[in-house]
């Protein structure tokens, strides 16, 4: 559910844009493109769900809405000297009489729904202000690694459940300061996974070593990094050639080294004048974590 399905794309903010419609979420709230009722439907599921640490998560004061035609009961937010006001309202689907069913929380948040985001379907976008995802006010909700845009956080949610084919585990051989997970081919671990209430994911990036190939799936030994000096154009490249399982192939587009962006990183041998995985034009660099 990221922004962006390639790594060095995290580190590019989404032009978005900023206005959106003034008003409030209400009991019920009408549009030209329908209308919005408060539902008490068991059916919604709005009152107990675990939270993305696996948790037992109270009851957040979820409220469950139907509506009609494309209307939405987070649509109307507000923004007060540029931080966002509205509701976080997680899709629940089609209902047994046509509408669509939405919990959401029943107090203002500082997010707000941005029509305009580039999120892959069935995702929609929201844009906060503070440390606490969206996730933190609908726990229904599942949303991908924030990204910046000036003071706001960027994210693309869903209320539906996604497997993101990654699984964090202690069995995958990995070192004492690096998180191991097992993952099925084509899939990476993602920071999100970090859980709702870390909200360091959406400031750190995992780095993750080149995978070791399973019978039916791949592991991966991961850690989370301090932030890339300003200026930083090293990201991590898992398909560097010749860089072997375990190590870290890091592709970086500037004259700044791994070692500079990532302190602990060690790269014994000088990089090489090649193309990052998506094609473009960088050094590569094959190296070890300290």
């Amino acid at each position: 559910m990221s922004l962006s399905s390639t790594t060095s794309r995290l580190f590019v903010s989404l032009l978005l844009a900023s206005g959106i419609g003034a008003g409030a979420c209400s009991t019920q709230s009408s549009s030209s493109h329908g209308v919005c009722v408060v539902r008490a439907d068991p059916a919604l599921g709005c009152n107990g769900v675990s939270d993305p640490d696996g948790g037992a998560t109270p009851n957040l004061g979820l409220i469950g809405y139907s509506c009609t035609g494309s209307a939405r009961p987070d649509e109307a937010p507000t923004y007060a000297d540029g931080v966002p006001q509205g509701v976080v309202c997680a899709d629940r689907g089609a209902l047994a009489d046509g509408t669509q069913g939405y919990c959401c929380s029943e107090a203002l948040t500082p997010c707000a729904l941005n029509p305009v985001a580039i999120c892959d379907a069935p995702n929609y976008g929201y844009q906060c202000r503070g440390s606490q995802r969206p996730e933190a006010f609908a726990s229904d909700l599942q949303c991908g690694q924030g990204i910046y845009e000036g003071d706001l956080i960027d994210y693309c949610c869903s209320g539906f459940p996604q497997t993101d084919g990654c699984t964090q585990t202690d069995s995958a051989g990995c070192s004492d300061n690096m998180m191991g997970f097992i993952c099925t081919a084509g899939n990476m671990p993602k920071a999100e996974q970090l859980g709702a209430n870390q909200s360091r994911a959406d400031v750190y990036r995992l780095l993750c070593s080149v995978p070791t190939i399973l019978p039916s799936a791949q592991s991966y030994c991961c850690y989370t990094p301090a932030l890339p000096p300003v200026g930083g154009t090293c990201v991590p490249d898992t398909l560097v050639p010749g860089c072997a399982a375990g190590r870290f192939g890091i592709a970086c587009y500037g004259p700044d080294t791994p070692a500079q962006d990532y302190p602990g990183m060690a790269c014994p041998d000088p990089g090489v004048a090649g193309r990052d995985a998506e094609g473009y034009l960088a050094t590569l660099y094959c190296c070890d974590f300290q």
